[in-house]
């Protein structure tokens, strides 16, 4: 939807560049002008020249120039449009549009937003149960303000008295995905929860997160579902409330959580995201490469938050951006770890390692290439640090990449290039299994064996069972992938894609059924008359 002329013409005329371009950088008079270093170049003598009078802005050193609108256009990379609207947000002045029905349909969604946003606000005011569970949550008063955090009070009639007094239509509410309906009735699914409102790097209120006072109730944690105004793919939730200290730091650390994040941003750790339970799309790495040239993965500290975060740095790398990684064992999540204050949770995202860097340390580890099952462990790391740079984009940083794993593997430069021009060459699958980029070490498996191991995996019990101490009767690609879901958690997230490839859902029943197969092939080839299995 375009923005009036009307609009355009009133910003220009009260935007002052001066009061906009100090909202952003540090300006010295010197004159009758200001002067600053230029973000937009690098430079050691201040030639930013900004002038009130004429109201304009020029770099003489890179000779950028224009106005108010210009500048955050350049410093903040969005559109004209954009701008527009961020400049007028500062002074007061209402933005009126022209343009299609779809366009307006959605900024209707988007006041419908607020007007909820606002009536959770409200409620939290109201709620001593709210404010005490925050409290003891170690969510502070200006925290709450920040993110705009509400609550959804458990009474219904609260709810709907607030829609029937602001004539808002069941019709639009299902549009944002707020309501349920049971016997008639009309139900805030976020009802007896803290509400946290999501934004889109606009500012727009697109969706909201909800959490359980309960401790008993289940889900704890809900996410608004994918809307007219809430795609997951492209939102990052505190993008917009941190996006000036992350532009300026051009760094930014990603979580998974609004709860990490805000116990981080309480602290004093504010460049920080949440991709709230999604996997990070590239979507969201186009969105940070406006902002950042590296970002540091902060994922929960088990099995499924390293392989995310390794999943994580491949879709950043291939936008530009690069991705060191916070390992840490001190607690579960940053949001626990963040309870150790500000100096711990600091060393661990200092002495974050290079994500390339951590993985050819997990290879220099496999010191025993003789061992069969080493070997192929060290296939399987050096096929997924081929996969990651072959969809590195910046030359300088893949040539850069590759010295460096000449420099460790004691291998040629042209060899590990040629290796990456052959990964390259694989077809494209999406969520394609790491595990099977290591083929050529014979880890394939029938769908029988897919079947088995998923199972295994699931219900990681049946490993207790007699039968598995009593003699080595399983394949030995499957007793090697049991031993890594066993024992090897770096591992883990490279053959739990084994898992995802498998589409049905085995029972015990066919778990058995496959056992039996095996025990009856292993007595078959050693000729075994007393049977394993019965016991």
């Amino acid at each position: 939807m375009a923005i009036s002329p009307e609009t355009i013409d009133e910003v220009q005329r009260v935007a002052n560049v001066y009061d906009v371009i100090s909202d952003y950088l540090s300006l010295k008079k010197v004159g009758s002008v200001y002067v600053a270093l230029c973000p937009f170049h690098s430079e050691r003598t201040p030639s930013f020249t900004v002038s009130p009078t004429k109201n304009i802005f020029k770099c003489f050193g890179c000779g950028i120039s224009g106005n108010a609108i210009k500048f955050v256009m350049e410093y903040e990379k969005v559109s004209f449009s954009e701008a527009v609207v961020k400049i007028a947000q500062k002074y007061g002045i209402t933005v009126k549009y022209i343009g299609s029905d779809k366009e307006k349909h959605l900024k209707g969604l988007y006041s419908l937003t607020r007007q909820i946003t606002d009536f959770y606000k409200n409620q939290l005011k109201e709620s001593q149960v709210a404010r005490e569970y925050l409290r003891k949550r170690g969510i502070l008063p200006q925290t709450i303000i920040d993110f705009e955090i509400g609550y959804s009070p458990e009474n219904p009639e609260r709810f709907n008295k607030f829609i029937q007094e602001n004539n808002i239509s069941i019709e639009d509410l299902n549009k944002i995905g707020l309501i349920s309906t049971y016997d008639d009735k009309i139900y805030d699914k976020f009802s007896g929860r803290i509400i946290f409102p999501i934004k889109d790097h606009k500012g727009n209120i697109v969706g909201f997160g909800g959490r359980a006072i309960d401790e008993n109730r289940h889900p704890k944690y809900l996410n608004s579902p994918e809307t007219q105004v809430y795609k997951k793919s492209k939102v990052l939730y505190g993008l917009f409330e941190n996006s000036q200290i992350i532009k300026e730091k051009s760094q930014v650390v990603i979580v998974e959580g609004y709860i990490d994040l805000i116990s981080l941003y309480q602290i004093g750790i504010k460049n920080v995201v949440a991709t709230l339970g999604t996997a990070l799309t590239k979507e969201h790495a186009n969105l940070l490469k406006k902002y950042v040239n590296e970002a540091i993965v902060m994922f929960d500290s088990d099995e499924a938050g390293k392989k995310a975060a390794t999943r994580a740095a491949k879709i950043l790398l291939s936008e530009g951006i690069t991705v060191r990684y916070a390992y840490y064992t001190e607690a579960k999540d940053p949001d626990e770890l963040s309870k150790k204050g500000l100096n711990a949770v600091k060393e661990i995202i200092n002495n974050a390692e290079d994500i390339i860097f951590f993985l050819t340390r997990k290879l220099k580890e496999i010191n025993n290439l003789e061992d069969k099952r080493q070997l192929m462990r060290y296939g399987a790391i050096y096929s997924y640090i081929l996969k990651i740079l072959a969809n590195v984009k910046d030359p300088g940083l893949k040539a850069s990449y590759v010295s460096y794993l000449s420099q460790m593997l004691d291998k040629t430069s042209s060899v590990i290039e040629s290796d990456i021009d052959k990964i390259k060459k694989q077809p494209e699958r999406e969520d394609q299994s790491e595990i099977e980029e290591a083929d050529k070490l014979n880890l394939r498996l029938t769908y029988k064996e897919r079947v088995f191991i998923k199972y295994i995996y699931q219900n990681p019990e049946v490993l207790k069972d007699e039968i598995f101490d009593k003699i080595s009767f399983l394949p030995e690609k499957i007793q090697y992938i049991i031993d890594l879901i066993k024992n090897d958690a770096e591992y883990e997230l490279l053959i739990s894609d084994i898992i995802q490839d498998t589409k049905i859902q085995p029972s015990y029943a066919s778990f058995q059924h496959i056992l039996n197969e095996f025990v009856r092939e292993y007595e078959k080839k050693h000729r075994m008359f007393e049977p394993i299995l019965n016991k």
